[in-house]
């Protein structure tokens, strides 16, 4: 489980990505993104439920039915979806759990903690599905372009290949 996010959030950035990244846009079922990500399409259903509810996506029903995108992928923050699915108030807690921390009555992890967390907040108000979207485009080019240089080498070279992994 990520640390800075909860399972629900987890699926809704790789169902958005999912649909973010087809060649062609097409309203895709839970299931088929249930089972292209690898999820339970139980939990997911709850998920595109209160996506949909946020107007983040769209859902339609029927054949050739299913989810797209409502938003544009640069419009929706991984903040944004947590706001959706936990509680962000950890963002504004103290990190030893005291009531009564603050600046003029810090705890001892105050001062670190405060920057860490307005970090963190920054860095997931920042970053957007179309970001995660290209990067995981890239990622899908870079290994085909590694598997068309092993599919074109012989044999004994492909053996004596070292690959990333």
């Amino acid at each position: 489980m990520p640390l800075l996010y909860a399972k629900p959030t987890e699926h809704a950035i790789r169902a958005l990505i999912l649909l973010a990244t087809q060649e062609t846009p097409k309203p895709m079922t839970v299931q088929e993104i249930a089972e292209t990500e690898g999820v339970s399409s139980h939990h997911l259903a709850k998920v595109m439920k209160v996506l949909a509810q946020h107007k983040v996506i769209k859902s339609s029903r029927g054949p050739g039915g299913g989810y797209i995108l409502l938003k544009e992928a640069h419009e929706i923050s991984v903040w944004d979806l947590m706001g959706h699915f936990e509680d962000q108030s950890g963002f504004k807690e103290c990190a030893l759990g005291w009531t009564e921390c603050q600046d003029e009555d810090p705890c001892p992890f105050h001062d670190r903690w405060g920057t860490l967390r307005e970090s963190n907040r920054r860095f997931l108000q920042n970053v957007t599905i179309e970001g995660l979207a290209v990067a995981a485009l890239n990622k899908k080019l870079a290994l085909r372009e590694s598997f068309k240089e092993v599919s074109s080498m012989t044999p004994e070279d492909q053996g004596r290949a070292h690959l990333p992994t």
